[in-house]
């Protein structure tokens, strides 16, 4: 953001700059050419005054010393013509061709030919003018060529122009630095606020965000700040809540049970205590896997707070025979197969009581909703990577999309066990060793579940 903020306003002062600094180097140029044409135009007067008196007296070596000396002086060549034409004294290298004759013929109708092009950098290095002499009555007597040297003055207008390019540079880079600091205040509420926002996200400890900045941005800073403490209250209130509730749910579940045990039995009663008896299996099941769920969620709250000691420890290496062999024999009663080959061997980044748990999750959906007669696989590969696929033929497309959802659980499956809550702890279980859950439809027809750990 602090790009698109800040490019805008270098652009427009460099147009201004630009502006500027034309108009001051065409002032620069302009001036140094009317300094120029003035010298030259006395010295032009004083080469016509002693033409004048040479032509009318009909000696011309008092001129021609006149010019040499001019020469050697000013470095400029001079060329004296009469009024037929021809040199009576020169000095310099100045030769006659079409653009002397030019000047020549335009003088002698007495019109000064006294333009000078406005010295630049790039001009060239002489510029030749011509005057007429005048004698009495107005009469043209010669013409005076003059090539004037425009070289010290293109190097004053050069230096001139380059003062003014440091001069404009500077004011570049005062005007960058004020747009940077400008930027910087108007943008630190924004930086702020998207830390903050970062943090939220994240769980992390909220920094109060500082109030700098435009008003309106500082009011909303503090709006801001308000509102992360509120939400963050409540996403406390809320985890406090079901690990709360999940805890005092236990004590009259027990005393229910031992109620529900001393009741006096009769066989006319028998299948009404055994349904609330399976009633309280399973309430009790629920309570359990929400503490599991709400203790999970801690864990990552706690995590991503900050880096926490973990005396836990890793799993050590491991196959995939070593996570589900546990499972052969239950998974044989109900009629499925399970397939877990004893290599490779790898060492996920979580404890294995953790692992055992989703694992668990994962083999018991299987045996849920795979059905008799389907094939479990569990697999472990480099990354690391766990993978439970399963051949079932229940799932649905529009299952995968829902799948992990808290107490979700398919219209099809309400009358089996389970509380729809083994989906949520995994994935909590995964954040919390930074690997991530991945549900898909398995090659061989039933559901993949996917544990990837990337490898940094």
């Amino acid at each position: 953001m602090r790009r698109r903020v800040l490019l805008p306003l270098l652009v427009f002062g460099l147009i201004a700059v630009i502006a500027v600094l034309i108009p001051v180097g065409q002032a620069i140029a302009q001036t140094r050419t009317s300094q120029l044409a003035l010298q030259r135009t006395a010295a032009a007067e004083q080469i016509v005054q002693r033409a004048r008196t040479a032509l009318a007296q009909g000696d011309t070596a008092a001129l021609q010393a006149y010019l040499e000396r001019f020469e050697r002086t000013y470095g400029e060549a001079v060329l004296v013509l009469d009024e037929r034409g021809d040199v009576a004294a020169r000095a310099g290298d100045l030769v006659r061709d079409d653009r002397v004759d030019a000047l020549v013929t335009a003088a002698s109708r007495t019109l000064p030919q006294w333009s000078l092009p406005t010295v630049l950098p790039w001009g060239g290095d002489t510029a030749d003018v011509a005057v007429p002499v005048i004698a009495a009555g107005d009469l043209p007597r010669g013409v005076v060529v003059l090539r004037v040297d425009l070289r010290e003055a293109r190097t004053d207008v050069t230096l001139g122009w380059l003062l003014v390019a440091a001069v404009g540079g500077l004011l570049l880079v005062a005007l960058m630095a004020a747009s940077l600091l400008w930027t910087r205040w108007v943008l630190r509420p924004v930086k702020a606020l998207d830390a903050a926002v970062a943090a939220v996200a994240a769980h992390r400890p909220l920094e109060s965000v500082p109030a700098s900045g435009p008003p309106e941005l500082r009011s909303l800073s503090r709006a801001f700040s308000r509102m992360a403490v509120e939400v963050e209250d409540a996403l406390e209130q809320q985890r406090g809540f079901v690990a709360d509730a999940s805890h005092q749910l236990r004590n009259p579940l027990a005393a229910i049970r031992l109620r529900v045990d001393a009741l006096p039995r009769s066989a006319e009663d028998a299948a009404d205590v055994a349904a609330v008896e399976q009633d309280l299996d399973r309430l009790e099941h629920t309570v359990d896997r929400m503490l599991v769920l709400a203790n999970a969620e801690h864990r990552v709250s706690t995590r991503r707070r900050g880096p926490a000691e973990d005396d836990r420890g890793r799993s050590g290496p491991l196959s995939a025979a070593d996570l589900a062999d546990r499972h052969r024999d239950r998974l044989a009663a109900a009629g499925l197969t399970l397939v877990a080959d004893a290599a490779p061997v790898l060492s996920p980044p979580l404890p294995r009581a953790d692992l055992d748990e989703i694992v668990d999750v994962l083999v018991d959906n299987a045996l849920q909703y795979a059905g008799p007669g389907a094939q479990v696989r569990v697999t472990v590969e480099p990354g690391p990577v766990i993978r439970v696929d399963d051949t079932g033929t229940d799932l649905r497309d529009d299952d995968l999309a829902r799948m992990g959802t808290r107490f979700w659980r398919a219209g099809r499956h309400q009358g089996r066990t389970g509380t729809g809550l083994g989906l949520a702890i995994v994935d909590q279980l995964m954040t919390e060793s930074g690997g991530r859950l991945e549900l898909a439809r398995s090659p061989e027809g039933g559901l993949r579940a996917s544990l990837r750990w990337d490898a940094a």
